[in-house]
């Protein structure tokens, strides 16, 4: 893409650079979901039988897998995850929700919202149990590891596609199972003595015991509760925020580095402190940052959301590739970063991007980057640049619909155009929503229309911003 250069802009340090090209309007991104990425998971073999059991694996082409008829890309995976492929991962199911979710509410697609349900309905039915744990792995239906050997982060994200439909319904029994499984997460494995989530409760044949994780406590953040703690009535909301505020000092007094911005990924064994280790990535550390900041704006704490401003300043300016064509790194001097990764820090900007809009800089070089590397001609996204499996155990689209939507959101802001986004709730209720992490100064809903019982408004959004 040719770099067309507009103007000189000083960084709050003095730094000179010169801001590329403008970003792409608002609608690149509704056109990227309806056009690039929604056939992968339109496509008839991704429903699940039942309707909104989620295979956890897919051919690249969409279809089923098959033992007997795989294809070439699953016949020939990866050691690590070969001796998985007949297992279904909630996490990733819940994570398959969340993609419909999003779906539906960039597009109003009702198609997607049937579908956000089932796989809610599905999770609710099936796989939650009444204390509040839910089953992370089964085959063939069974499940495959006690309540005390799920992890806290397998849990957290089984929340994922529940806390995103509520988002989008306000459906009252969605909340009520969010709060059991949130309580539950928090009663059974908060470590007081340590003051932080345990990863596991027992030991498991996999090897898991007593890894001391950061997203452990950051994807319980991440994954539903900045979504949703703004969302609950008294005394509950108190309650979540009080959690909020516990993770968010565990990860800064136990997870940050004491030399530089980065984070840990873990704290376990002789050797987590190379860069190499598990997590130790820009990616990890990014959402991080982003977290600590959008969450500390959440909760009124102004100490911890400019450091966090300024962890995440020095962290895009660590990961980001000034040479050639741009783009994002995983470690210092390291390797383009994965699909995540790329996502990850690219939303951490465009979030800067809103109070700080020479931060867009780094969007006019990297956006490009991840429509040319990660985004399919045939739907779906792959891991890294041009290849890979696009569904695995650890692989969705999460990761790239959330992508999506940050980026429609802000660039909307940023261009100075109106987002609109879609709600399954009745025009007054939906009037209340802010759109996702962010805050509007303007929010007018109408309603387009209705499916089932529930009435389908669409919300423009102006003004759009951090503060709370």
């Amino acid at each position: 893409m040719k770099r067309v250069l507009l103007s000189v802009c000083l960084l709050a340090a003095g730094q000179v650079y010169a801001a590329d090209a403008p970003l792409p309007p608002a609608q690149r991104w509704l056109d990227s979901v309806s056009d690039e990425l929604a056939p992968f998971w339109l496509h008839q073999d991704a429903y699940g039988s039942p309707l909104g059991n989620f295979p956890t694996f897919r051919c690249n082409d969409g279809s089923a897998y098959q033992t007997s008829q795989s294809c070439d890309e699953l016949a020939n995976a990866p050691q690590w995850m070969a001796a998985h492929l007949n297992e279904n991962y909630t996490r990733m199911q819940a994570r398959h929700t969340f993609v419909y979710g999003v779906i539906f509410h960039l597009t109003g697609d009702p198609q997607a919202l049937k579908l956000a349900k089932a796989g809610v309905d599905y999770l609710r039915s099936h796989l939650l149990e009444e204390p509040g744990s839910v089953i992370s792995v089964t085959e063939q239906g069974k499940s495959q590891f006690s309540a005390a050997q799920r992890t806290t982060q397998d849990l957290a994200y089984a929340q994922l596609g529940m806390a995103f439909y509520y988002y989008l319904t306000g459906d009252q029994a969605v909340l009520a199972d969010l709060i059991k499984v949130k309580n539950y997460i928090f009663e059974q494995y908060w470590d007081e003595q340590n003051q932080r989530l345990r990863w596991v409760n027992a030991p498991s044949s996999n090897g898991q015991g007593n890894e001391i994780e950061l997203v452990a406590q950051l994807d319980q953040i991440n994954a539903y509760m900045l979504l949703i703690s703004p969302l609950l009535p008294e005394p509950e909301k108190s309650r979540w925020n009080a959690d909020l505020s516990a993770l968010l000092n565990t990860l800064m007094q136990q997870f940050l580095r004491p030399d530089n911005f980065r984070f840990w990924g873990t704290k376990h064994g002789e050797d987590y402190q190379q860069d190499s280790a598990r997590h130790n990535d820009f990616g990890h550390t990014a959402k991080a940052w982003w977290m600590s900041w959008l969450a500390a704006e959440y909760l009124g704490d102004n100490t911890l959301a400019q450091n966090s401003i300024k962890g995440l300043k020095a962290t895009l300016n660590a990961a980001f590739i000034e040479d050639g064509e741009g783009g994002w790194r995983r470690l210092p001097n390291g390797a383009p970063a994965i699909w995540w990764e790329y996502a990850e820090l690219d939303q951490a900007a465009a979030s800067l991007a809103l109070i700080e809009p020479e931060t867009s800089r780094y969007l006019s070089r990297t956006y490009p980057q991840w429509f040319q590397r990660f985004v399919a001609s045939d739907g779906g996204t792959y891991p890294v640049a041009y290849q890979g499996l696009k569904i695995h155990l650890w692989k969705s689209d999460y990761h790239a619909l959330e992508h999506a939507l940050v980026a429609y959101i802000s660039s909307a802001q940023l261009n100075g155009e109106t987002a609109r986004l879609f709600f399954a709730m009745p025009e007054q209720q939906a009037q209340l929503r802010q759109p996702y992490f962010y805050r509007a100064q303007t929010i007018k809903a109408k309603t387009v229309g209705h499916w089932q019982n529930l009435a389908i408004s669409q919300v423009s959004y102006q003004g759009i911003g951090i503060k709370h």
